[in-house]
């Protein structure tokens, strides 16, 4: 049996042992999201266009099989056909978690933030480019004091998601991630919170990889910046630094993100990025946070009005390798009218140098209606 094979039959198991279990699960819960965009450009060069997508159609079901052991599963059926997100079984171990199935790597403040409580529309585009998102994979998890340790060893995801471009084969990619979050006290309605995270993956006979990404804006499906084929890779290092500050309704982060691409018979090559943003809440409430992560905004009386602002920089270019370079700054308005409803509108100014029409500066203006339950 191939290493695909092995891995499709995996997930299949966690499938089954997750739906076989839920008509005698002590409790379910239906959860969901939807996600409406539309986007307009002012195009500088490439022609942007305008367009209305569902960014994000999702249901699932969670709960607890029994004492100990809990389960999700969630698919999205927006855009370009069904896809798995979460799927996986849950349980303690020792003073911590464990975690089988596909969950998101543990890399990046601004990744592990779920779409939902994200500040923007859309991530930045380094974290877009860097960050793994969901593998399937084996993840602990654990709590000391002010310390979170999360570590994770990965594989493909559900499907056999790969990046664009990377060859069939029977030896699948094996990673390896750890992150490590501090969050010293700092006085009352403050928080601080420091973090660094470590990847390292062998491609296997997946050998070829391609990084790209939208100017973060999604509805029209077009990429400025774009690595093409990188061939002959046999191994990526990654590596990122977090650092976010909160006081009541303010808060700021920052998140820096190096990938190195080991090659075979060509020089190694890395590409970075980082972002920085911060955001106020003009009608008092703040940004919740659990587990390393920032959580949604919970409005008190009649909703609540968040302003936000992000500078960003990706760099896909080094050495013989001209992915391009782009800088965003990206300014919000968003309204909560419940912890399940928002509302948001982004204004994305975009400067690319080298991309794949050369340089050019288009600008989006966005919106987004959300619910989730």
């Amino acid at each position: 049996m191939t290493t695909t094979l092995k891995i499709s039959a995996v997930a299949a198991l966690i499938a089954l042992a997750c739906a076989s279990g839920v008509a005698e699960a002590k409790s379910v819960e239906v959860r969901g999201r939807m996600h409406l965009d539309t986007a307009t450009y002012d195009s500088d060069v490439t022609e942007l266009g305008n367009a209305t997508a569902l960014r994000r159609t999702r249901l699932g079901m969670s709960g607890k099989l029994d004492d100990t052991w809990s389960f999700q599963i969630e698919y999205d059926f927006a855009e370009n056909g069904t896809s798995a997100n979460d799927v996986y079984l849950r349980r303690p171990l020792g003073e911590g978690t464990l975690t089988i199935g596909q969950v998101k790597v543990p890399m990046g403040l601004n990744e592990l933030t779920s779409s939902n409580a994200i500040t923007f529309m859309e991530r930045a585009s380094n974290s877009n480019i860097t960050a793994d998102s969901r593998r399937i994979g084996i993840h602990y998890a654990q709590s000391i004091d002010n310390l979170l340790f999360q570590s994770m060893l990965y594989t493909r995801g559900i499907g056999g998601e790969r990046p664009s471009g990377a060859n069939s084969g029977s030896d699948a990619p094996m990673g390896i991630a750890g992150r490590l979050v501090f969050t010293p006290s700092v006085g009352e309605n403050q928080l601080l919170h420091l973090g660094v995270s470590v990847a390292a993956e062998d491609r296997g006979d997946f050998n070829a990889l391609r990084y790209r990404d939208r100017p973060e804006v999604r509805p029209a499906d077009i990429r400025l910046i774009d690595t093409g084929t990188i061939a002959d890779v046999d191994s990526t290092l990654k590596f990122g630094l977090e650092a976010a500050y909160q006081s009541g309704p303010f808060s700021i982060e920052a998140e820096y993100l190096a990938n190195n691409v080991n090659r075979d018979g060509n020089p190694d090559v890395t590409f970075d990025g980082f972002h920085i943003q911060t955001s106020y809440v003009l009608t008092g409430e703040k940004r919740g946070y659990r587990g390393g992560n920032f959580r949604g905004i919970s409005p008190n009386g009649k909703g609540a009005w968040e302003v936000a602002a992000r500078y960003s920089q990706t760099n896909l270019s080094d050495g013989l390798i001209v992915g391009g370079e782009q800088s965003n700054i990206t300014l919000g308005l968003n309204y909560y009218a419940s912890s399940n409803v928002r509302f948001m509108a982004n204004v994305i100014f975009a400067d690319i140098k080298d991309g794949i029409n050369g340089d050019e500066k288009p600008t989006a203006f966005a919106l987004r209606a959300q619910f989730a339950f």
